[in-house]
C-alpha cells in the first residue's frame, strides 16, 4: 500500500495515484501527466517549460494517466510519491520547483525561457518577425542555459524569412552550445549551409556533428539529411 507525505502546499493532491519507479540519479523525479484531459489543462505547455529550464537537480518526465481526471494537470514528485494537481502554468510550476523541491532558478532564466516559448507560439502562427523578436530578447538576456534552444530557433525562422547568413551565424553558435542529445541545432546547421549552396560545408558540418554527439548520427534527423545531401553529390557527379 503507497503510503504519501502530507505536505501543505496549494498543489497537494489527495488521490491515489499509480505508484512510479524512480530511474534517474537527480536529486527530483517529477512525472507529468500528458494524457488527454491534463493535456488539455496545460501539461504538455508546463512539462516543456520545466524541462527547457535545464535544472541537474530534477528530470522531469512524461507520463500516462495518473488518476484524479479533471483535478489536473497532475504530476507526482519523488522522493515520496508526492501527488501535484492544477500545476498548469509556468508559473506555477516554477513555485513547484522553488517551494517543494527548493531550486534555485534565477530570474533572467525564467524570462529568457518565457520568452522563447512565446516565439513559439508566434512562429506556430505564422509571425516569424515577431517570433524572432522574441528570441532575440531572450538571448539578450544571455540566460546561464537555454541559449542554444534560443538560437536554434532563432536560426530556423531568420532562414524560413531569407536571411540565411544570419541562420547560419545562430545555427553555428548553437551548435557550439548544444548539450548531447539536442539535434536541432545541427540540422540548422546543414540547412543554413545547403540554402546558401555551400554544400561540400553542409556535408562537413553533418559528419563532426556525428563525431561530436553520436546519437545524432543515429537520429533520423541525420538519416534524411545524409540522403539528401549523398543525391545532391551523385546529381553533380553526372
Amino acid at each position: 500500500m503507497l503510503r504519501y507525505r502530507q505536505i501543505s502546499h496549494s498543489f497537494a493532491g489527495t488521490c491515489s495515484f499509480k505508484k512510479l519507479t524512480r530511474c534517474s540519479a537527480a536529486k527530483f523525479e517529477l512525472h507529468v501527466c500528458t494524457n488527454k484531459t491534463c493535456r488539455k489543462q496545460g501539461s504538455k505547455e508546463v512539462l516543456t517549460f520545466a524541462q527547457d529550464l535545464g535544472l541537474d537537480e530534477i528530470q522531469v518526465e512524461s507520463t500516462g494517466c495518473l488518476g484524479g481526471c479533471g483535478t489536473g494537470p497532475n504530476m507526482i514528485l519523488q522522493p515520496g510519491e508526492v501527488p501535484l494537481r492544477h500545476v498548469s502554468t509556468p508559473a506555477k510550476m516554477t513555485e513547484v520547483l522553488r517551494t517543494l523541491c527548493g531550486l534555485t532558478i534565477p530570474e533572467v532564466l525564467l524570462k529568457a525561457t518565457e520568452l522563447r516559448l512565446a516565439g513559439n507560439a508566434e512562429a506556430r502562427g505564422g509571425d516569424l518577425r515577431r517570433a524572432v523578436e522574441l528570441y532575440t530578447q531572450g538571448i539578450d538576456l544571455r540566460p546561464p542555459s537555454g541559449a542554444h534552444m534560443l538560437l536554434s530557433n532563432r536560426s530556423g525562422a531568420l532562414l524560413t524569412l531569407g536571411d540565411k547568413s544570419g541562420a547560419l551565424e545562430d545555427a553555428n553558435a548553437a551548435a557550439s552550445l548544444a548539450p548531447p542529445g539536442f539535434h536541432t541545432a545541427y540540422v540548422r546547421q546543414v540547412e543554413a549551409y545547403a540554402a546558401l549552396g555551400r554544400y561540400q560545408e553542409a556535408g562537413e558540418a553533418l559528419a563532426a556533428a556525428a563525431r561530436r554527439d553520436p546519437s545524432f548520427a543515429k537520429s533520423n534527423e541525420f538519416k534524411s539529411l545524409s540522403t539528401q545531401l549523398t543525391a545532391y553529390f551523385q546529381r553533380m557527379s553526372r
